[in-house]
């Protein structure tokens, strides 16, 4: 193993990069959704071949899982056990996984926990600080009771200004100096550190813009059920945020946005583990507690099957 194994960010699911040509590790990246997996994520696993060392990841697909958990390189656990990916990256699964080999790539999903599972892969297990993994808890499973330290809120925020903000290239590679840093000393230096405050700044102020949407926007329309309607589609940063504004008023939190291609989309989201809303007939795909649905006639029979599934668990 080696610190300085390639870093590859993964935007989307259904967006993998070339297979690498050296011996790979793929963290927090889910198959693509629905039957997308057989068309996307299955030719980039048979590309890697033999080259894949290990695939850890958390966000449950139900039909494509069964078809990799006897392989032992497969390290899956659902979100409703791993709130995020990090705790997975064990000292124990390292010592494995360099028993295979060199990493010569590490394949990562381009988000908080997926950068510091590569983080703490590329550390032999140990995370960059002691509040590493349970930030990303916070972050990548909010309202479930998880702790976001003052250090994992400011890197978090920064990461996602980038994100919304810069040209994909930039963006990565904001990520990728992020993870050196931390992969190297856990500390960055003053003038990175400068800007990560001024990334971070910019995000809270992102955030309180969410907020007056979903004030204004924004009402129960079913029993458990918060819906927040815009009149446009949404980036991906304020469309996290108001969903989890939304959670935060009911069981389930859903937007409702038009698509410029045509139609509309419905995103519904949950902090409550016991409501798996890949059980609600429409919502295709995501994960257990984050599903989308295209939504036909205002979504009204979508929002009434979320509010089934809260009264059946009640």
């Amino acid at each position: 193993m080696t610190t300085r194994s390639r870093l590859v960010w993964v935007t989307h699911p259904r967006h993998l990069p070339k297979a690498p040509p050296g011996r790979a590790v793929v963290l927090d990246t889910a198959f693509a959704a629905a039957a997308q997996w057989r068309s996307k994520t299955k030719p980039f696993l048979d590309a890697l071949g033999g080259r894949l060392l290990a695939f850890v990841d958390h966000h449950e697909h139900r039909e494509a899982w069964p078809h990799y958990v006897d392989d032992p390189r497969f390290v899956l656990v659902p979100n409703r056990v791993a709130h995020a990916c990090p705790e997975l990256v064990t000292p124990a699964l390292v010592e494995r996984i360099g028993g295979l080999g060199v990493i010569d790539d590490v394949v990562a999903h381009h988000d908080f926990d997926g950068l510091l599972s590569a983080v703490k892969l590329l550390r032999g297990g140990r995370a960059p600080y002691d509040e590493a993994d349970e930030d990303a808890r916070a972050v990548d499973s909010p309202g479930r009771g998880h702790a976001l330290s003052p250090r994992g809120e400011r890197l978090s925020l920064a990461m996602e200004e980038v994100t919304v903000t810069r040209e994909r290239a930039a963006a990565l590679e904001f990520h990728t100096r992020l993870a050196r840093a931390l992969i190297d000393d856990a500390r960055l230096d003053p003038v990175f550190d400068d800007e990560v405050d001024t990334l971070a700044r910019a995000a809270r102020t992102a955030l309180d813009a969410a907020r007056r949407v979903v004030d204004a926007r924004g009402r129960q329309e079913a029993d458990g059920v918060f819906v927040v309607r815009v009149d446009d589609k949404q980036d991906n940063r304020m469309r996290r945020n108001l969903l989890m504004l939304a959670e935060e008023r009911a069981a389930i939190g859903a937007l409702y946005e038009p698509d410029p291609q045509g139609g509309a989309w419905l995103t519904a989201a949950t902090f409550d583990e016991r409501l798996d809303l890949e059980l609600v007939e429409g919502f295709e795909g995501g994960r257990s507690d984050y599903r989308f649905a295209r939504a036909p006639k205002g979504g009204r029979e979508l929002v009434d099957g979320l509010a089934r599934l809260v009264a059946s668990r009640r």
